[in-house]
């Protein structure tokens, strides 16, 4: 008979879970040395959250479950934040964590994660799908299915299991683990409607978002734009969900947007078709609401997220993008289709004239070098919606930025989970002095791995998006400079990467190209201008 971590795991196995993420401790033994039973590598993070962000990263980069561990008490309260993240960006993640006993609960216990102590279980209900205690021996598989379900499924996300030690070693009874398909295969019952509403548009547009990424439905989103001749835009989420040359593409829109872009939404638009958007406040930055289009065609997976800030006429394709894009291409093969191929151009501004290196350059740069099959994550900051505007995507590049969610540093777990999940693809983490401030550690376990992640630091010595911010809308800077400023080069090579501090672009593009050839973990350390502008700037900050 099974014990129930032999259960757990080997369900893992059978959904092809290769690696898991964490830091272990003694209320999670069992679930550690169980892995290295089953053949699961588990991979010794610097930090939880790190970790965590690290299997939302393999959950994106290799479309199933991602798994991370951690101790009872304070091992789990420091995954909150990653899963809030994978919540946020429905990124499928399993969370483990430990509680001492079971059979002991209301019995003063170190780290205690029961109802007693901390309620680890409870804690991680607002930010999972969700989250539970499993108590009893008998009960983890009916748990454990429900788990899958919830988090493989329909809107996809985080789920968190609390398993007491005696549980985990605690026999249980042979059952068949359900394991869901995790792609909805079924088609919106109101496509016609939708064609028909384009059809009668005088001037529609796409608005594409981060669902589209997720989704993996950037090839049929850029044959429908070009099929139905209608232009696109995307959310600062949303870049990447069509290649910056695509001939229907207008360029990012929001925070980190483009003029070009926000003229083709102040041309009179009567319907926008959103695609994986929630339509927040990033993603509207800068549209004045006479601005808005009159009806709305809303591509979801759930209908949550309707009817929020744009209060029009809206209609609802329910179902994954992807699926209803290539269903809408098969029922309309010749719709509008153009002889007029037109050749894309760059809709960049010119670079700004700045005293040192900027991060549009550096941007661009990234952009113009990189190759197909890579995977860049921006992540939040200033860098990250320069990144938005100035980074063109190339055909087989993908793109990922948390503009909504938005927590720093998660780019560099991301980066390092994607890189086990594919070890075909060239990882980029486009990050800040500030995010590596908070888990750059997580080099570390680049190094130890062995693991060819590029690391672009850039460096400012401040909290550039809250100064810039903070100096124009209150004329002050309360605390977003640092005092003392991180040299990231040396950083980096205290943990053993390879690293290189570069302060023109010229020596950036250099190091570059030889970080891509050199096959290991590699830093650059980027000194830009303190003075160059962000684009956040079009959300305005009142404190009155």
């Amino acid at each position: 008979m099974k014990n129930v971590v032999e259960l757990l795991v080997e369900t893992l196995v059978s959904l092809d879970i290769q690696h898991a993420f964490g830091i272990p401790g003694k209320s999670v033994a069992p679930v550690i040395l169980e892995f290295g039973n089953q053949g699961i590598e588990f991979i010794l993070g610097r930090h939880e959250s790190g970790a965590g962000f690290a299997a939302g990263g393999y959950a994106f980069a290799g479309k199933k479950l991602g798994v991370v561990v951690g101790t009872s008490g304070p091992g789990g309260t420091n995954l909150v934040t990653a899963a809030a993240h994978a919540k946020m960006n429905c990124l499928p993640v399993l969370f483990i964590t430990g509680h001492q006993s079971a059979a002991e609960t209301g019995i003063p216990q170190c780290q205690d994660s029961s109802l007693f102590g901390i309620d680890l279980a409870e804690i991680m209900k607002p930010v999972t799908l969700f989250s539970t205690m499993v108590s009893r021996a008998d009960t983890f598989p009916a748990i454990l299915n429900h788990s899958l379900r919830e988090a493989m499924t329909g809107r996809k996300g985080p789920v968190h299991l609390c398993i007491p030690f005696d549980v985990m070693i605690s026999p249980v009874a042979e059952t068949n683990i359900h394991i869901p398909s995790s792609r909805l295969n079924y088609a919106a019952t109101n496509l016609t409607d939708v064609v028909n509403q384009v059809r009668a548009a005088r001037n529609p547009v796409i608005l594409a978002g981060k669902g589209v990424v997720l989704s993996g439905a950037q090839e049929p989103l850029a044959r429908f734009a070009a099929q139905f001749q209608v232009p696109v835009v995307t959310t600062p989420g949303g870049k990447g969900s069509i290649h910056s040359m695509h001939p229907q593409y207008y360029g990012p829109f929001g925070l980190g947007g483009h003029q070009k872009a926000k003229h083709l939404l102040e041309s009179g638009v009567d319907l926008m078709l959103v695609m994986g958007s929630r339509l927040s406040d990033t993603a509207l930055a800068g549209l004045d609401r006479s601005y808005f289009p009159q009806k709305i065609i809303q591509f979801d997976i759930s209908y949550e997220f309707m009817g929020g800030i744009i209060q029009a006429e809206h209609t609802h394709v329910f179902g994954d993008i992807t699926t209803n894009l290539e269903e809408l291409l098969r029922l309309y093969p010749n719709e509008n289709v153009s002889d007029d191929v037109r050749v894309g151009e760059r809709y960049h501004d010119p670079l700004p004239e700045l005293q040192s290196l900027s991060v549009a350059e550096v941007c661009q740069a990234v952009g113009d070098i990189i190759p197909e099959r890579t995977t860049v994550f921006a992540d939040d900051g200033a860098h990250g919606y320069h990144a938005v505007r100035w980074l063109d995507v190339k055909p087989g590049v993908t793109f990922f930025f948390d503009s909504y969610f938005a927590s720093m540093a998660n780019a560099i777990g991301m980066a390092i989970g994607t890189k086990f999940a594919d070890r075909d693809q060239n990882v980029i983490c486009l990050t800040g002095d500030g995010c590596l401030f908070m888990l750059g550690s997580e080099i570390s376990t680049c190094v130890a791995e062995q693991l060819p992640v590029i690391f672009i630091v850039i460096n400012n010595g401040q909290l550039d998006m809250a100064l810039k911010g903070m100096r124009e809308f209150t004329g002050r800077t309360d605390g977003t400079v640092f005092k003392q400023p991180l040299d990231a080069a040396a950083y980096a090579a205290s943990m053993g990467a390879d690293s290189a501090r570069c302060t023109t672009l010229s020596e950036f593009t250099d190091v570059f190209k030889q970080a891509l050839q050199l096959n290991k973990p590699f830093v650059i350390d980027v000194i830009v201008d303190k003075e160059e502008i962000p684009s956040t700037l079009a959300r305005q900050m009142k404190l009155d």
